[in-house]
């Protein structure tokens, strides 16, 4: 319906021949059900009496089984249409749901051209009840933080879930869209969209990052460090900071510990400088607090690194920087080093939290028992 406008009306039209054809041919009954109910309710206890009728169903049925086949491809072949399979190279074969559709037409409605990230925000917007409804917005490692005017606006989470995100986190005018390591992109489209415009540079605009106070506390980081093991046929992860090793789902915080940014583990960690997982690429920094570290491991996992809950009101007071953006780390590299005493003094939880965020992706993951670990060399998460 929304791929090819014009298939769905020949199917519409097609669809009704067929009906007529069969009625003209004395053939009615519920066959809407799918095989069971046509089985069931038909062909079974009336076959006997109606023998030729549902054999010439069947063969009806085949007859417009091809004509369906050859009119489809003669009118997707003459006008080109774009149907999943036939993009263009490098384009994205997506089939969009209602709320996806209305909103790409409002983006080029108001001239606005944009990748996924661009399309995620704009359902975001309209899912949180369009830019009249929005007091404030802001961002931090995995979420955009959104103070609404009416909370009744903001729609189910569903709508969201469908549109990409991993989840929504609800504390009244307070909502927390968790959207993973592209939240520095979506965010900047939200921003372009709420103004009415869409800067050509906002893939890599990343917007200054303030947490509010009344939403749930962001989730603490983790980390993990994987060394190849020596069959070549596994990766262990090991512990990206000194301490003792818990379940992702034992951290106090719903995002994390319902697994809404991937699967992982957490550490309540003993030492102060968490390290690098394995040879890796340092994909994200939250530059204005260092309180969140991206890496995109060897395998492909992506790593979200968060230290502390509610962290990023800090400022970056008490967190060093060891790396920069997109280097190459090495296994066991410096990446942050944070002060425990501070994070405490400013009364906040300084558990460390890692997230697979493409866990779905290594359904094999095992993850080791909570136990004291040793960072660089404790293995916790097993691919």
């Amino acid at each position: 319906m929304f791929v090819a406008p014009l298939l769905y009306v020949v199917h519409a039209v097609l669809a009704a021949t067929l009906s007529a054809t069969l009625y003209f041919i004395g053939l009615s009954g519920n066959f809407g059900g799918g095989l069971i109910d046509c089985f069931v309710q038909n062909w079974i206890p009336l076959f006997r009496y109606h023998a030729w009728t549902y054999i010439l169903q069947i063969a009806i049925g085949l007859g417009f089984t091809a004509i369906y086949f050859v009119v489809f491809r003669f009118l997707i072949l003459h006008f080109d249409l774009p149907t999943p399979g036939r993009t263009d190279d490098g384009g994205e074969d997506k089939l969009f749901t209602k709320a996806e559709y209305k909103a790409k037409k409002e983006m080029e409605k108001k001239g606005i051209a944009g990748g996924a990230d661009a399309l995620k925000a704009q359902v975001f917007l309209d899912c949180l009840g369009g830019p009249d409804n929005i007091r404030e917005v802001t961002n931090c490692a995995t979420r955009l933080r959104v103070t609404v005017n009416d909370p009744d606006k903001v729609a189910a989470t569903s709508k969201f879930t469908n549109a990409g995100a991993f989840g929504l986190v609800k504390n009244g005018h307070a909502i927390q869209v968790i959207v993973g390591l592209s939240v520095p992109n979506v965010r900047g489209h939200f921003d372009a969209l709420m103004k009415g415009e869409m800067p050509a540079a906002v893939e890599n605009t990343v917007p200054e990052t303030k947490e509010a106070s009344a939403e749930t506390p962001a989730a603490p980081a983790a980390e993990s460090i994987a060394s190849v093991d020596e069959d070549d046929r596994s990766m262990k992860l090991k512990a990206f900071v000194s301490g003792d090793l818990v379940d992702i789902s034992e951290v106090p915080d719903d995002a994390f510990s319902q697994k809404m940014m991937g699967d992982g583990v957490a550490i309540k960690p003993s030492g102060d400088t968490i390290v690098a997982p394995a040879d890796a690429t340092v994909s994200m920094i939250m530059e204005s607090s260092l309180h969140a570290i991206g890496l995109e491991l060897s395998n492909g996992a992506e790593v979200l690194i968060h230290i502390g809950l509610d962290t990023v009101n800090m400022n970056g007071d008490g967190f060093t920087l060891l790396t920069q953006q997109d280097a190459q780390v090495k296994a066991g590299d410096p990446l942050i080093r944070f002060d425990r005493d501070a994070i405490a003094k400013a009364g906040y939880n300084d558990i460390v939290i890692m997230a697979v965020t493409n866990s779905t992706e290594y359904p094999q993951m095992k993850k080791e028992p909570d136990q004291p670990v040793v960072a660089g060399e404790t293995p916790i998460v097993i691919f």
